[in-house]
């Protein structure tokens, strides 16, 4: 790579003071104060200092004031810095990945288990025509369960009831009244539809999916503030310097004015010359007041993507201190389009598209298949009540034939802790075991869905091929725009040297008769228009080198940008289905 400079020496010799006009002046105001060099050498490694570091969390980045003064003097990588910190677009990203965040909580909230009480009284009066009834009957329950979904498919509850009843039946109630407790767990796991990790956590996968896009998102926000903030930035440079450019065009028309008007009083031109180089004179104030107009429309972009609110920064002038410079990079094409493809958020963002599609299509073809459930219980009960028992020691003996027969009636004492006693000696055990087998007919919901996410996975995998060819095509113009838009730096600079010399070889002409008016200020206007395309080819060229950082997906290590607290990767990640999930 070489370096190219403007150099003073390699100018035209400078015109004579008579004529007033002064090319070679004006060439080294504007070129060395607006164009500065163009640059072929490759940009220097960023040190540690120099990285920005911006966070995922909106709350973590402070916006911080514009530089005081009368005017805002701004370097491209503070107004960069800036922005990155100010800017609501950014706080918008931001908060939409947070909510992303929180459909990761709300999806998993489906296996959180369940803790519920239940607790009631009741009593109930009735006619009775049976010894076997009761008149008077009161019941106080207390329950006890915990239970939810588990990852692979399966419902889980655990119980503990309780229920004293006091309840007389003349002739027939030994014990009144009586706490009945029961300990008991109960499981329903399905065998074949809706079986398994995959199926039952597909929300919860999908909602991390949705925030991984939620974080590529904000970096492609954050790649596209870049963007459009040096855009803006080298628009206002581009319209400082083209007003620089047509008040030096005026002085020139101004000086050929005084000129010709001296011609006129000596009699060496018709009065009616001096009606063209007033005509120039107009020309150029008209175009300096609509250069003035580019830049305050320049600066209310830069100041909108600076986030600006006050009316005081409004009124306030931008300043830019980076003067512009071309930096020719040498690209290789084949290679950008495989970083871009492993770099871009797009893309990222297109393969976990795939992997999403590929939950719902696992999910819709196991909803094919035939319902079986296995189910199973396992409990415990016991009796307990406030009372005393008596009992014979003859097995089969009431107590009332208790002592005829020979026997000893035994007394005991039980309580309502007695059933929690059983139910911990396992007196009273039960379970049961079975299986639910249900085959649906026809099945025609189960068979659409799983048809309509077939489609939409063959989608997602289209609309990525066809995204990978779009990202590639972009590659492919960033960089045939780089290579058009320098050449076009180096015409455009070829052509204002060239009209420069030409319009010194008019004025001399003019000098000595040879030339009009018309044809020295026709001229001068060639050398004003290749003023303002020079302008323009160099601020294209920046904007290319941007686009072409974009485009390969590496604006932010460019610019010295570091992303922190993204739960995904921003560097090279393979873009083949899988690599994401």
């Amino acid at each position: 790579m070489t370096l190219i400079k403007n150099s003073a020496a390699s100018r035209a010799p400078r015109a004579q003071e008579a004529t007033g006009a002064s090319p070679n002046r004006i060439l080294r105001v504007l070129l060395a104060a607006f164009l500065g060099f163009v640059t072929l050498l490759p940009a220097p490694p960023l040190a540690a200092a120099d990285v920005l570091q911006v966070p995922l969390a909106a709350k973590q980045r402070k916006a911080e004031p514009l530089p005081a003064g009368e005017r805002i003097e701004l370097s491209l990588s503070r107004a960069i810095e800036l922005a990155l910190k100010n800017a609501l677009d950014l706080e918008v990203s931001a908060l939409t990945y947070e909510r992303s965040v929180s459909g990761i909580t709300s999806a998993a909230g489906a296996f959180d288990p369940a803790f519920g009480v239940d607790g009631g009284l009741s009593g109930t009066s009735s006619p009775v025509f049976s010894r076997f009834d009761a008149s008077d009957t009161k019941q106080q329950k207390l329950n006890f369960s915990f239970g939810g979904l588990s990852e692979w498919g399966g419902t889980y509850q655990v119980s503990l009831n309780n229920n004293r009843r006091d309840s007389v039946i003349q002739g027939f109630t030994l014990i009144n009244p009586t706490l009945s407790s029961s300990f008991g767990v109960a499981i329903t796991q399905p065998l074949l539809r809706n079986f398994g990790k995959e199926v039952n956590t597909r929300y919860v996968v999908q909602a991390r999916i949705a925030r991984d896009a939620a974080a590529w998102d904000f970096a492609l926000s954050i790649q596209n503030a870049v963007q459009l903030v040096e855009n803006a930035y080298w628009d206002l440079v581009n319209a400082i310097s083209n007003l620089k450019a047509k008040k030096e065009a005026l002085e020139r028309a101004q000086d050929f004015n005084r000129i010709t008007k001296i011609k006129i009083d000596v009699g060496a031109l018709a009065p009616i010359d001096i009606v063209q180089t007033e005509v120039s004179i107009a020309q150029r104030e008209q175009e300096i007041i609509n250069a003035e107009g580019l830049i305050g429309d320049a600066e209310d972009r830069l100041k909108r993507l600076l986030n600006v609110t006050g009316s005081a920064d409004w009124a306030r002038r931008i300043v830019p201190t980076d003067a512009p410079a071309a930096v020719r990079l040498d690209v290789d094409v084949d290679k950008a389009i495989e970083k871009a493809l492993s770099l871009r958020p797009e893309v990222k963002q297109r393969v976990v598209d795939i992997e999403s599609k590929k939950l719902t299509l696992v999910y819709n073809r196991n909803q094919l298949k035939p319902r079986l459930d296995f189910t199973g219980s396992y409990g415990l009960g016991g009796v307990g009540a406030n009372a005393s028992l008596s009992e014979c020691s003859l097995a089969g003996v009431s107590v009332t034939d208790c002592v005829a027969q020979g026997g000893t009636v035994i007394t005991k004492e039980i309580d309502y802790i007695d059933a929690y006693y059983q139910m911990r000696g396992a007196d009273y055990p039960s379970w049961a075991v079975g299986l639910t087998l249900s085959i649906p007919i026809g099945n025609r919901v189960a068979k659409g869905n799983a048809a309509a996410a077939a489609t939409e996975l063959e989608l997602s995998r289209t609309s990525l091929a066809l995204l990978r060819q779009n990202v590639a095509l972009e590659v492919r113009n960033a960089a045939r725009s780089l290579d058009t838009t320098f050449k076009a730096v180096v015409a455009a600079k070829k052509s204002r040297e060239l009209a420069e010399r030409n319009l010194e070889a008019e004025q001399k002409k003019f000098e000595n008769g040879m030339t009009t008016s018309f044809q020295v200020a026709q001229i001068q206007n060639d050398l004003t228009t290749a003023q303002t395309a020079e302008l323009v080819a160099l601020s294209s060229y920046l904007k290319a080198v941007t686009a072409w950082h974009k485009s390969t997906g590496d604006i932010l290590t460019v610019k010295g940008i570091e992303l922190t607290g993204l739960p995904v990767t921003v560097g090279p990640t393979p873009g083949e289905e899988g690599a994401l999930r």
